[in-house]
């Protein structure tokens, strides 16, 4: 009876423990101290810098979504860039795409445009491009080397939401941003709110490499920058 009793203590008492574990992985100290390492690259005004903090390499994929009302197509803009680490370049592909639901309600999506890129000096350019190709980027220049991200920043916004899967053991949190440099690249108008959500992925949130999400979001307008890298170990 006593042994039953005890382990019976013993399991109650692990239960208890991981209750408690995932009730501060939830917190919002926790996840944005892990937000807050966002601050290592927010802002990297050149991107050749990132080598000096991911010396085996990095991966940067930013994608843009807009859509003028529910009935009109989606327009698409899928940027991917790799950093090499041998050589030091920073290159990829640029994919441009059309989306929607057609009359049988299946989705359609049609690529528009398509054609490797490169980094060079502090933009990205189209490679073998004239000036009306270039002209196809939306964005030239990536908010990661503007937008400054920091742990009293984020401390002074709003929290919408916030949580931490135990069964992904990765951790997002939403907030409420007024931020006229982003509202300006994005094509707000000033004082424009939005939504900005910080996935941190599980690996981040071990301890394992450095991986995070990074999306602006107001109405039918969409704009995520996703950072996978692992940090050099001092």
């Amino acid at each position: 009876m006593f042994k039953k009793i005890a382990m019976l203590m013993l399991v109650g008492g692990v239960g208890m423990m991981v209750l408690a574990g995932c009730s501060l992985k939830s917190s919002r100290r926790f996840i944005e101290g892990k937000a807050a390492e966002l601050s290592k690259v927010y802002p990297t005004e050149n991107l050749e810098d990132l080598f000096e903090k991911f010396p085996d390499g990095f991966q940067i994929r930013i994608t843009d979504t807009e859509q003028k009302d529910e009935n009109s197509p989606s327009l698409n803009q899928e940027i991917t860039l790799s950093g090499i680490p041998d050589t030091k370049e920073i290159k990829g592909k640029v994919i441009k795409s059309t989306s929607q639901v057609n009359a049988n309600n299946k989705y359609e999506e049609t690529t528009d445009f398509e054609a490797d890129i490169y980094y060079k000096g502090d933009r990205i350019y189209i490679v073998n491009s004239n000036d009306t190709s270039q002209d196809m980027l939306k964005h030239s220049r990536l908010l990661i080397q503007e937008f400054s991200i920091s742990r009293s920043s984020l401390k002074s916004l709003e929290v919408v939401r916030k949580g931490y899967s135990l069964e992904t053991g990765s951790a997002s949190i939403t907030y409420k941003l007024k931020n006229e440099q982003v509202n300006d690249y994005l094509g707000l108008e000033s004082g424009a709110q939005i939504n900005m959500d910080i996935n941190i992925f599980e690996p981040t949130i071990a301890g394992k490499s450095y991986g995070y999400t990074v999306i602006f979001r107001k109405d039918n307008l969409y704009h995520s920058e996703v950072i996978v890298g692992k940090l050099e170990e001092n």
